[in-house]
This record gives structure tokens, sequence and C-alpha cells, in this order.
């Protein structure tokens, strides 16, 4: 007797989320029509609404598939056991892998962020929505708030720390593991407070 293969039909849901991510990155929140949505999903209007009322909670919702995969690949081998330098290394490595592997899901995050989608309350709410985020906080800040960091301003320590590991994610060139480690070694001598 031969059996035929069974294939899993694909989650409607999934699909929509896949389909309105794909759309806000090459075409934006607002040139981003359900009717085209539901072309690309495969997926009626009517089944659509059936799982996200709104266009606003449907934008909600892939951004909080996007930022569940950042945290994944930013916490991936992060221990909070571990010294603090070797923490902020892997945090800084993983998030240069993030941005580098990918670039959809940062495209929609770049544009999320810097939307009406996303007041300031927002953007920290997200940020500090995952459990192992708290310890990080407290640890990668100035020393006056308590930190392990230098004493210098909050903007400061995000460009010199993730926002150079973003900024080299997104450049035409990779790195290879050992200058990338480098950097991070360079970014930790240059910011913390020992």
């Amino acid at each position: 007797m031969v059996r035929k293969a069974i294939h899993a039909k694909p989650d409607k849901r999934d699909a929509i989320l896949e389909a309105m991510l794909d759309l806000v990155v090459e075409r934006g929140f607002h040139n981003a029509p359900m009717s085209l949505l539901a072309r690309r999903s495969g997926a009626s209007p009517g089944v659509i609404y059936h799982y996200f009322p709104s266009k606003d909670e449907l934008i909600r919702a892939v951004y909080q598939r996007v930022a569940a995969i950042k945290h994944d690949v930013i916490l991936e081998d992060y221990s909070d056991s571990v010294p603090a330098r070797e923490a902020m290394l892997q945090l800084w490595l993983n998030t240069y892998r993030f941005y580098r592997k990918y670039r959809r899901e940062a495209r929609f995050l770049d544009q999320y962020l810097n939307s009406p989608f996303c007041s300031t309350a927002g953007k920290q709410e997200s940020a500090d929505g995952h459990p192992a985020m708290a310890r990080i906080y407290r640890l990668f800040r100035p020393r006056r708030q308590g930190g392990i960091l230098k004493d210098l301003p909050m903007e400061a320590i995000e460009s010199l720390t993730l926002g150079l590991a973003v900024a080299l994610a997104k450049a035409r060139r990779s790195f290879s593991e050992s200058t990338l480690r480098e950097i991070a070694e360079t970014v930790w001598t240059a910011i913390a407070d020992e």
C-alpha cells in the first residue's frame, strides 16, 4: 500500500501576518491596502477580519511577532550568570546577527518604531516585556543610575553599543566573527566603568 504524503495546510493567521510584514516593508503602512493583503495572503477579507478586527490590530500583531523574534535572537546563549562584560559581548554580537539575518523584520521595526503606531511609552513597554531584560537594564545603565557603565548620556551609550551593532549589520559588507568580537570588546572598554 502506498501512502500519500499529507501536507499540512498553512495556517491562515500566519499567512496573513507574513503577507502584511512583506507589504509594510515593501510599501509602508499606508500603502498596504487590505485588498492587496487578501491577494497576497490567500485569505479573504472576511477571514482577515476574523483574526484581526482592524488594520491597526493586525499591524500590532506583526510587531509582536517581529519583536519576539528579535528578543529570541538577541537573547540567544545569554545567561544571567555570566559576568557583565561577557553578557554585553553576547548581546552585542546577537544584535548584529539579528539585523544582519532578519533584514525584512528589521526594516519593519524601523518603520514601526518611527510611526504613530508606536508611542514613546510603547517603545519602552515593548522592550520591558521580556523577563531577561530587567537584569540587562539594571546592569547596562550609567553608574549614577546604579549601573556599571560610565556616566554618559543614555543616548550615547545606546549609540556606542547596540546602535553600532545595528549600523554595522546594515552595512553592505559583512564582518568576520573575530572582527565583530574585537569591535564588541572595544565598545565594552569604551563604556564600562571599571
